[in-house]
């Protein structure tokens, strides 16, 4: 109990920083304004703007060194079988489901609903898999990967457009 606990306050903690880097990131390459509190709140605003109004497969927002935020559509028009496959990474992702209905699935065994406003925290080595539950609209989410995955400034517009790992 104590631990899931731990594990929501962590995420949480993770989620608001990844924010904060994302302000800082858009801010620099969006006009300033006076108020910079207003800045941050239209900022994020308009980060998840950005996501709900993508219609890629996957989007890659910001790439850094270390870290990268892709923007993914999970749909039946980018990926015939409306999820996003059983993958491991070799690094921490954290996803937040920006618009939709679907269904987390950790460790081949552990299915959780998921929908707009929730967010999945997946440590490296973990097997997982996010599937839409809506045939007729787009599950939209931001992954924050905290290494880079795909190529900066790549978009593939359906999951058989991007280069097998």
């Amino acid at each position: 109990m104590l631990k899931n606990k731990l594990q929501k306050v962590f995420s949480l903690f993770f989620l608001l920083a990844t924010f904060n880097m994302l302000n800082i990131a858009y801010a620099a390459t969006a006009q300033s304004t006076t108020d910079p509190n207003l800045s941050n709140a239209i900022v994020t605003q308009q980060i998840l703007q950005k996501a709900q109004a993508n219609n890629n497969w996957k989007f890659a927002f910001v790439t850094g060194k270390h870290e990268q935020v892709v923007f993914m559509n999970v749909s039946p028009m980018t990926n015939p079988k409306n999820e996003i496959g059983i993958e491991t990474h070799p690094f921490d992702q954290v996803i937040l489901i920006v618009e939709g209905n679907g269904k987390a699935i950790l460790n081949g065994q552990q299915a959780s609903m998921v929908s707009t406003g929730d967010m999945i925290f997946i440590p490296q080595g973990v097997q997982h898999n996010v599937i839409n539950l809506n045939t007729d609209k787009p599950l939209k989410l931001i992954s924050f990967y905290s290494a880079t995955d795909i190529p900066p400034h790549a978009v593939y517009k359906t999951k058989a457009d991007q280069p097998q790992d």
